[in-house]
């Protein structure tokens, strides 16, 4: 008598997630499905940022989209509120979120065992498993981490131009990375002299 091994397919709840942008609009799960080869799950909250591995990680992202890698990134919040999970959001990358309070956010959170914050998980879109401890990987590999997630086949997916689907991140992209420089008005201020009495 020979048994066959069972084979079990993950969970796969991005099929019916409900995934939103930086304008808060819906965006199709289908969408992220034809576009990504993998999706990187991000765990944190309002004011978390170990050793700055998440701002590293909004330049990491930044320089992939550029080149148009098949990389896309949930943001799952962990806040304790809604103020805070969209103060949060509002700070981070052009990237997309689940809402606060969807009952995806603590499946999401016990299904992967998240148990620290920040922390990054990362996914075939079919949900499969490909990191564990994405965080980990960029400190060790920094941004060749991105390309050890990315299978062999994503090169058959169909690279997209960015300057094309920027308006499904939200409209205007907001550089993280980009240093903001002080303005200061250069002309000359004339002193009047001292009035005498």
């Amino acid at each position: 008598m020979n048994i066959a091994p069972l084979e079990f397919t993950p969970y796969n709840w991005l099929t019916d997630a409900k995934i939103f942008n930086q304008k808060h609009e819906n965006v199709a799960p289908g969408w992220i499905l034809e576009n990504a080869d993998i999706v990187a799950l991000l765990f944190t909250a309002k004011g978390i940022d170990r050793d700055g591995i998440i701002q590293k990680f909004y330049e990491i992202y930044e320089n992939v989209k550029y080149v148009n890698l098949p990389i896309e990134v949930i943001y799952v919040p962990q806040d304790l509120n809604e103020a805070d999970a969209k103060a949060s959001f509002e700070e981070q990358a052009n990237w997309f979120t689940l809402e606060f309070g969807d009952p995806l956010v603590p499946t999401l959170t016990y299904l992967y065992g998240i148990t620290c914050l920040p922390h990054i998980y990362v996914l075939k879109t079919d949900c499969s498993v490909i990191s564990t401890h994405g965080i980990l990987d960029l400190e060790t590999y920094k941004k060749n981490a991105i390309l050890t997630w990315l299978s062999s086949s994503s090169s058959t997916i169909g690279h997209r131009k960015m300057s094309k689907d920027v308006g499904m991140y939200g409209g205007q992209w907001k550089f993280m990375s980009r240093v903001k420089r002080e303005f200061q008005r250069k002309f000359i201020v004339r002193e009047e002299p001292p009035v005498m009495l």
